[in-house]
């Protein structure tokens, strides 16, 4: 068996070098293809004998080292490629801030308290929201005369003396302010004015000072 495996191994070699010699021969000869050097392939590859697999292997390494292309344009966008994605800008709206402007309106109906202003007295409260003077006075257990800032209980279940009118002067009209009046003192001139109802109908702005010949409207 081992004799039969040295024979082939002998004859493998015998045929291999008869074939080199042969190309050699033809290559010399100038008439034959040009073989292929092993040297141009980029990788080191067992010596072969047949032209067209030397052939094939060197087209095979030459396409390996080209560089694919993609296809795509330049300018399209690649998945993770963020230098070609523009940035989203966002723009931020500062909010303004706003003064809140309280207008006054006229006092609805009958209020549970009041705080006196400059100008203003008990009876004055009494006249303009309706109620009787003397009940007035009890509630608070006050006299006639009360400073300004205080704060009084207007009862709700009172009612001004019907023998007596409660307005003092005649309006809607107009009022000529005389030097160092203020606003609520003026509505207490007309007895059931309401100083608040004299602000909106002047336009006037906090903290209603008054001129001296100022002509104001009376509602």
């Amino acid at each position: 068996m081992k004799k039969i495996l040295y024979a082939m191994i002998l004859l493998v070699i015998l045929t291999s070098l008869t074939t080199v010699g042969c190309t050699r021969s033809a290559t010399k000869g100038g008439g034959g293809p040009e073989m292929t050097s092993t040297a141009d392939i980029p990788f080191p590859v067992a010596p072969s004998s047949n032209p067209r697999m030397t052939e094939i292997v060197s087209a095979t390494q030459t396409a390996a080292m080209q560089k694919p292309t993609t296809g795509l344009d330049e300018k399209t966008p690649v998945p993770g490629d963020v230098s070609t994605i523009p940035a989203a800008t966002d723009e931020v709206v500062q909010p303004t801030a706003k003064s809140i402007v309280i207008v006054p309106t006229a006092t609805p109906g009958k209020p549970t308290t009041y705080t006196l202003k400059d100008g203003e007295f008990p009876y004055c409260i009494a006249r303009r929201f309706d109620v009787n003077p003397g009940d007035l006075l009890a509630i608070n257990n006050i006299g006639g005369n009360v400073a300004p800032g205080t704060t009084l209980k207007i009862p709700t279940d009172s009612k001004w003396p019907a023998e007596f009118e409660r307005s003092l002067r005649e309006h809607p009209g107009t009022y000529t302010v005389q030097a160092g009046q203020t606003i609520y003192e003026i509505a207490c001139l007309y007895g059931d004015a309401d100083p608040d109802a004299i602000i909106v109908a002047n336009s006037l702005k906090e903290p209603y000072t008054l001129s001296a010949g100022q002509v104001l409207q009376i509602p």
